[in-house]
């Protein structure tokens, strides 16, 4: 083992302990004070998000001491601790794993990548660039995040090995996520493009009467926190995660299909259709990926064994996914998520009329919130304050509501966007190799997005 490879797990494993002896002084609050609020349900938010982000232990693991944690001391009830098992992007995640290798067994995801090959030179920054792009086009028919992130992570991972990127490599990794950002955090700009879109609409609408146009929201939103974004997240990734692509000969296009190819060409297309038209059908992306799924193993019809169910799905990565939704249930449930909103409010000096200073400061609180609650729950809980903050700095509430959106957007934490997240576990992508891409792309927006957005924001009359 490299000299840098141990001070790399040195480092994470004292931040670790670090982060362990401060989370169990708040899961012990009950013994050193009367009212131990919500302070063990920010120790063991604390701890998960901690080893998350370091990779100190296995991410699953993790996941499993957020769990054990919660129910033991009595911080949430087991439905709450557990939630992430009955949420429906949990069960998305677990139909992508069985398509994902049903993508690949059959020859389809080949295919694909054969196709993109062609039409598209082979150099990282292209490849990365084509993956993102091709996830934000999604983004515009087909409404689901989870769903486009189950779709274009095998594609990934299917075009990283045509390029000769090996698994566990960091080249490899940064072709998932491209993947993986580019069908979310762009989304976040269009309107119905993502839940947390819908939730903060639905809680604007439901406590302020404040309702958002289609255009209104995503010419605001998308121009430069989105497009822009997803070119500078392109690049970054490129200098990060690139490499020299070695493609294994020269590619040609394969003229005959399949049988396995051509059912599961059907099932992904039957599957296609009915995640664009959720909306009008009701059923969710996640029972749709399910079904698909189990078409898939199904003998007569489907083109993989039973067995691989047991023997190939990465329950690992299935695991971490529960728990990036567990700590949300957990953070809501507790009450975490307005306690630290409120605490935000109390102490954060907002500026009256401040201008951009009022932005960057509005932007603080609803980024705070998120890196605690994960962003699904996040919108709720700032709207329901915003009216406060809207007193404290003299904006209009409609424009205070909107600055939360850009916190979506440029985060520093993996795990506060679920769909992120499940790209990643579908491509094997560890933690810590996504927090060294949100983690830079953080500073960068803070420091170059934001003002920008701020700008553009103030010509459209938005930001006052």
């Amino acid at each position: 083992m490299s000299e840098s490879v141990k001070a790399r797990l040195s480092t994470a494993q004292l931040f670790g302990l670090l982060t362990t002896i401060v989370a169990a002084i708040l899961l012990a609050a009950p013994l050193w004070t009367e009212t131990p609020g919500v302070l063990p349900a920010a120790g063991v938010v604390l701890f998960a998000i901690s080893f998350w982000a370091t990779g100190a232990i296995p991410p699953h693991i993790t996941a499993l001491l957020l769990f054990l944690f919660t129910v033991v001391f009595s911080i949430a009830p087991p439905e709450v601790a557990f939630s992430g098992f009955h949420a429906s992007a949990t069960w998305l995640v677990f139909g992508g794993f069985v398509i994902s290798i049903a993508v690949h067994k059959s020859g389809l995801a080949a295919r694909m990548v054969q196709a993109l090959m062609i039409h598209l030179p082979a150099r990282y920054l292209t490849m990365a660039g084509g993956l993102a792009i091709a996830g934000m086009a999604l983004s515009f028919i087909m409404p689901s995040a989870s769903g486009r992130a189950v779709m274009m992570a095998p594609l990934a991972v299917a075009l990283a090995t045509e390029l000769g990127f090996a698994e566990n490599t960091r080249a490899r990794h940064g072709l998932v996520l491209a993947a993986g950002w580019g069908t979310t955090i762009p989304a976040f700009g269009i309107l119905p493009s993502n839940v947390v879109n819908m939730a903060f609409v639905g809680a604007s609408e439901g406590i302020f009467n404040i309702s958002f146009t289609y255009f209104g929201y995503t010419f605001l939103n998308f121009p430069i926190v989105g497009f822009l974004g997803a070119l500078i997240v392109i690049v970054l990734i490129t200098i990060l995660f690139g490499a020299k692509p070695q493609p294994q000969g020269k590619t040609s296009m394969q003229t005959g299909w399949s049988s396995a190819e051509r059912r599961l060409m059907g099932i992904m297309l039957v599957a296609l259709a009915l995640w664009m038209t959720d909306s009008l059908h009701g059923i969710s992306p996640a029972w749709i990926a399910l079904a698909a799924a189990l078409v898939c193993v199904t003998p007569g019809i489907g083109m993989l064994p039973a067995s691989v169910i047991t023997n190939e799905v990465n329950y690992g990565a299935w695991l971490f996914v529960a728990g990036v939704i567990g700590v949300g249930a957990i953070a809501n449930h507790s009450g975490l998520g307005g306690a630290m909103g409120e605490l935000l409010l109390a102490n954060i000096p907002l500026t009256k009329d401040g201008g951009i200073v009022t932005f960057y400061e509005i932007f603080a609180i609803s980024a705070a919130v998120g890196v605690v609650t994960t962003f699904p729950a996040a919108p709720p809980i700032v709207t329901s304050f915003s009216d406060a903050i809207a007193q404290a700095t003299g904006w209009p509430l409609e424009s205070v509501l909107l600055v939360q959106v850009p916190s979506w957007m440029i985060y520093p934490f993996p795990h506060e966007a679920p769909p992120v997240a499940m790209a990643m576990a579908v491509g094997g992508v560890p933690m810590r190799e996504a927090f060294r891409l949100t983690s830079v792309y953080f500073v960068i927006g803070i420091l170059i997005i934001l003002p920008l957005q701020y700008l553009w924001g103030s010509m459209l009359g938005i930001y006052l």
